[in-house]
């Protein structure tokens, strides 16, 4: 019998005994491509030089130009700014203007040498912000923003925009959330001589947009649309391993990519929360010829640490031609020649690029990128619109961008834009767009982009405080409505409405005035405003005799609540008046204990509104020196000790003048005459119309008003936060009773900033220095701050007169702030930062310390010097209304404009 022996195992394979990553385990990134790549690959190259010959959709745009309005939609550097250039050209050679506007100052300080060097320097002007040169000349370079702002000029003097054409770049602004108001503005008020030129890369609704325009300013508009790339593009799936795929066969996933991203763990390139080898990215793309390139990332602080992770980048460059192009471009910048991005830039040629950065150290970048000096840049989504540095390819490592609130899926517009710096036209034959997976990217996402199309436009028209003192200048308000009308919004809505619904608002119209035979109002939507009007009105007066009772009893309150006066709270304690400002709304008190704690050094006081004392006690108290706390306490415990009764209605009611009762009572008046005035009080029909009437009357005006408000829905919103902000206005003393704007709005009208009212009241109650040019930077730095974010500062360790300066600006505008919020406007906090960061830059600290003092980046602080200087330019205008303020704030500008925030390199 043979002895027992285990069954022998057989060996596992090599292949079995491997361990299989799993989901974000890094492998060794090794250069390889899939053969089926291999003709695409020997596409890359130099294409021929040849001479310029414009594109048929070029030749077609300037032909259109020269007697209509053009809306030209091309993919990004198929030669739209030789379009510009030509109807430019046409219209300098018969001795006419052209006004060319961007949205940003970069790219409009761009054209300025682009269009200097074709038309000659002299021949072209600048208009931003930032820069005022040469304005009378033929050729306007400038922003939206300062386009509008002549136009509201032009409207308000009654005269015509010293132009001929108006070419408005980048026209898909139009739907931007923050600024596409101005773009809708431009185009509303444009007249209708001057020619309009729009250009784009990614519009979905370009038809929409031109019938908007033809409808608006009764003139052709022509749409030109190209589609078709310049350089052509390749998607490229870049799996974790360092081999290149296809991303897409035909317009679907590629089966191999298909098969690694439905594996039940797909394999990234870095585990999550750390970023890629890009040393070793950029060592595949460097095989393939697939550099330069720009890679999109999630956030400013990873494009910065994106650097230290290019381990052996920048061998395809000649490094010493490089820093001798460095050199030329920083020189006589001791900042920029010690940026500390500067070692990445020299040895790996490699930079980051996003606004969290310097200007100037942004257009270094951009001059090399462009002249083909680095390998690769990493930047945010939004270098994508408006900065002109393609690459060969652009790489993605997320599917998803943050909107400046959350993160959200890329759509088809904004992948458009960023594929669009992908091949650079006259120097490849063809680009990519190279996918890398991470936790954050969905393969399939990016496969569907490359073949769907750009998003519409849609209107981002809105309400603001500086539109309507503005549009006061020029126009009544009762003619607002009509501007609105013209909206974009008011567009849309009405090619988006249902089929019939005009002829069924005519119908129920007519049924309606079947009922009003012997009306005196015009027609059926007189009768629905009249009656509206009445029941707003009565609501109004409501309110207001709301209003005057509640004031009526604030001041019989505020009339007794003199120093000693004892008052009980709405919890039945008892309180005893201490201090009173005058004209102040509130009382400081001290709490009326019967058995007092001594030797306390001071006391402890409570503000008290009248709203929230419940009752007024008779009795007055004769009060020590509040200096000597013990005896104020002994005194008022002895009187909350002796009996005390509550002030009788007849004796409240004594004291009822007071500041804010005319007013209310003005205003109350006004109501009543304007219902008194009503057509509708001579009028057969009155009780019918506004009667607690029923049936079959009630019924029609329904039905009316229904399909009516259907298709005003658009005007009727714009017209209500008109009126909203009108009577804001009115109650600020900026706009008079009859819809005029006062002295006050006329002025005000000029500061053209974000938040107007809130600087002219400042204006109004001289707290803006006009001794102190750094002090009012500071003052105003506030106004220019949009962030939400608020860095705490220690204020014992800022100057004694910043401080007492800001409390003042706080308590000046305390009130109006506290009404805008009670009228439901957007009110900011007056940062304190902001101004203790101004004031040190202002006084001539260095830039690194005041960098340290605001915590913020050095993109973010440019941005803040840059925003208060352009504030403070507006305040610099208003030279007869307030001369020594307006030339303070001159001397201010000078003062925070210095390198390294406005230095230009020299190319």
């Amino acid at each position: 019998m043979k002895p027992y022996r285990p069954p022998k195992r057989k060996r596992a394979s090599y292949r079995s005994r491997r361990r299989k990553p799993g989901p974000g385990t890094k492998t060794e990134i090794k250069p390889s491509a899939d053969g089926r790549l291999k003709p695409v690959f020997a596409e890359i190259g130099v294409p021929e030089a040849t001479g310029f010959e414009p594109d048929p959709f070029q030749r077609k745009a300037v032909s259109s130009i020269a007697d209509s309005d053009c809306l030209v939609c091309a993919p990004t550097g198929s030669g739209k700014t030789w379009i510009a250039q030509e109807a430019i050209r046409r219209m300098h050679g018969q001795g006419r203007k052209a006004w060319y506007a961007s949205p940003l100052k970069a790219l409009t300080n761009s054209k300025l040498i682009e269009f200097g060097s074709v038309f000659g320097r002299g021949e072209v002007g600048i208009l931003t912000g930032d820069r005022k040169e040469n304005a009378d000349a033929a050729i306007i370079v400038g922003t939206t923003e300062i386009l509008r702002n002549q136009l509201y000029d032009a409207m308000h003097q009654g005269t015509d925009l010293d132009t001929d054409v108006v070419i408005l770049d980048e026209a898909h602004f139009l739907g931007d959330e923050d600024r596409g108001v101005v773009w809708e503005e431009v185009m509303i008020y444009l007249p209708q001589r001057i020619h309009l030129l729009l250009l784009s890369a990614t519009i979905g609704n370009a038809s929409q947009i031109a019938g908007w325009l033809e409808s608006i300013r009764s003139k052709r508009c022509v749409v030109v649309e190209e589609k078709k790339r310049p350089v052509p593009l390749f998607p490229l799936f870049f799996h974790p391993s360092g081999r290149l795929f296809p991303l897409l066969t035909g317009n679907q996933l590629d089966k191999k990519v298909k098969r690694h991203v439905n594996t039940p763990e797909p394999q990234f390139i870095a585990p999550p929360g750390r970023l890629p080898p890009f040393g070793d990215i950029l060592k595949v793309l460097r095989k393939f010829k697939l550099l330069p390139a720009i890679f999109f990332m999630k956030s400013r602080a990873d494009c910065d640490a994106a650097l230290d992770r290019c381990t052996g980048a920048g061998r395809g460059i000649q490094k010493n031609k490089l820093n001798q192009v460095i050199d030329g471009l920083v020189a006589g910048s001791e900042y920029l020649e010690d940026h500390r991005q500067m070692v990445d830039l020299r040895t790996k040629a490699v930079a980051a690029h996003h606004s969290g950065q310097l200007p100037a150290w942004k257009l270094v970048v951009e001059e090399l990128m462009t002249d083909g000096w680095l390998e690769a840049v990493f930047a945010t989504s939004t270098v994508a619109a408006g900065v002109n540095f393609p690459a060969r390819s652009v790489v993605f490592l997320n599917s998803d961008r943050f909107n400046g609130h959350r993160f959200v899926p890329l759509n088809g517009t904004e992948f458009h834009q960023m594929t669009g710096r992908a091949g650079r036209r006259g120097k490849d034959r063809i680009g990519f767009a190279v996918v890398i997976p991470t936790k954050y990217m969905d393969v399939k996402l990016m496969a569907d982009l490359h073949a769907s199309k750009p998003e519409d436009v849609n209107s981002q028209i809105r309400i603001d405080f500086s539109m309507v003192l503005n549009l006061l200048l020029s126009h009544h308000p009762d003619e607002m409505e009509e501007i609105f009308h013209r909206s974009f919004a008011a567009y849309l809505q009405l090619v988006h409405r249902e089929p019939g619904l005009e002829e069924n608002c005519q119908a129920a119209g007519r049924h309606l005035m079947r009922f009003l035979p012997e009306a005196l109002c015009s027609g059926p939507e007189e009768v629905l405003r009249l009656i509206r009007k009445r029941k707003s009105l009565f609501w109004e007066m409501k309110d207001l005799r709301r209003k005057l009772q509640s004031r009526k009893e604030f001041l019989s309150k505020m009339a007794h609540l003199e120093p000693g006066r004892l008052f009980l709270d709405r919890r039945g304690r008892m309180y005893c008046v201490l201090h009173r400002r005058r004209g102040a709304e509130s009382v400081l008190a001290l709490r009326a204990k019967k058995k007092p704690s001594f030797g306390r050094h001071r006391l402890r006081l409570r503000r008290f509104p009248p709203k929230k004392v419940s009752q007024i006690l008779d009795r007055v108290v004769r009060l020590p020196d509040t200096k000597e706390a013990d005896k104020v306490r002994e005194t008022v415990a002895r009187a909350a000790g002796r009996p005390s009764q509550a002030l009788s209605g007849d004796e409240l009611r004594k004291g009822k003048r007071g500041a804010g009762l005319k007013q209310l009572q003005d205003e109350l008046a006004s109501k009543q005459t304007e219902l008194d005035e009503m057509i509708c009080n001579a009028c057969s029909h009155r009780r019918r119309c506004h009667g607690k009437t029923k049936g079959a009357f009630r019924n029609a005006l329904d039905a009316f008003s229904v399909v009516w408000d259907q298709i005003n829905a658009v005007r009727a919103r714009l017209w209500k936060d008109f009126l909203r902000h009108l009577n804001f206005l009115t109650g600020e003393g900026f706009v008079d009773d009859a819809g005029g704007l006062t002295r006050d709005g006329r002025w005000a009208s000029q500061l053209r900033l974000d938040q107007p009212l809130l600087v002219a009241q400042a204006l109004r109650r001289g707290v803006l220095s006009d001794r102190h040019p750094a002090l009012l930077a500071a003052l105003i730095a506030p106004f220019a701050y949009d962030r939400e974010a608020e860095t705490v500062v220690d204020e014992s360790k800022l100057p004694p007169l910043l401080v007492e300066a800001y409390g003042d600006l706080r308590k000046a505008l305390a009130g109006m702030m506290e009404r805008k919020e009670a009228g439901g406007f957007e009110v900011r906090p007056i940062s304190l930062w902001a101004g203790a960061a101004i004031y040190a830059w202002a006084e001539g600290r260095a830039w690194k310390e005041v960098l340290a003092l605001a915590g913020a980046s050095e993109g973010d602080l440019a941005m803040l010097v840059l925003r208060t200087a352009e504030n403070l330019r507006q305040i610099a205008g208003l030279k007869e209304t307030f001369p020594t303020v307006s030339e303070s704030a001159s001397r201010a500008v000078d003062l925070i404009l210095k390198e390294p925030v406005i230095w230009e390199p020299i190319s």
